[in-house]
């Protein structure tokens, strides 16, 4: 599944020359926290967050340090963001953004890495659409579970397979068996981690309906 699978095209942006009342009327319009930035070209050029309102001069932000009349005291990048109303002088400029091709696991470590809610889709410095948390989770649920043959004995093969493929458990230690579309499994595994592992994967195998635990800890 990649970004252009998942992406929301529904996107509200807003111009680098708009001022921040309008930006926040609009995040507040439309319940969303961020705004893609978009400059003349119609290229996206920047992200307008909550996050980054929340240094603004109203909430008490921004304040000078020491005496002003001391510039060495002054952060210049802090009072442009804390008291301008342009929304190019607040946003964030550095995006991270992804192409449309870009893998779900992908988009998935990238937002964790950068700690962020949500990333753009470009082409071109073209804006295509935004991919957010929210889409990843829809595309948990809508991933279908791992497709197998019919019948007990295919889904027996195809649990073994997945046990030493996935897993790096040899088979000769867990005997499985299939009946009635229910997985028994029995042998001996290393720790507690290990028996919620193996049936996290028959539980997404797909056909079977059911996981009896005949597992022993060593």
């Amino acid at each position: 599944m990649f970004a252009q699978d998942i992406m929301n095209t529904d996107i509200t942006t807003i111009s680098a020359d708009s001022s921040v009342h309008q930006a926040i009327d609009l995040m507040v319009a439309k319940d969303i926290s961020g705004l893609p930035v978009i400059d003349n070209d119609g290229n996206l050029c920047g992200l307008l967050t909550e996050g980054d309102l929340m240094r603004r001069i109203e909430f008490g932000g921004g304040r000078l340090a020491g005496n002003s009349d001391n510039a060495s005291l002054v952060d210049f990048d802090d009072y442009i963001r804390s008291r301008s109303w342009r929304v190019s002088d607040v946003m964030s400029a550095s995006v991270i953004s992804v192409a449309p091709d870009a893998p779900a696991a992908a988009i998935a470590e990238l937002m964790f890495q950068h700690k962020v809610k949500r990333v753009p889709v470009v082409s071109d410095k073209r804006l295509l659409g935004i991919v957010s948390r929210v889409d990843l989770l829809k595309a948990i649920v809508a991933a279908p579970k791992e497709r197998t043959a019919s019948g007990d004995d295919a889904l027996a093969r195809a649990i073994r397979a997945r046990l030493q493929g996935d897993l790096g458990l040899e088979t000769d230690a867990i005997k499985v068996s299939v009946q009635d579309s229910r997985a028994i499994l029995e042998g001996t595994v290393s720790s507690e981690l290990e028996r919620r592992a193996i049936r996290v994967l028959v539980e997404n195998v797909k056909g079977v309906n059911g996981f009896i635990d005949k597992l022993n800890l060593t």
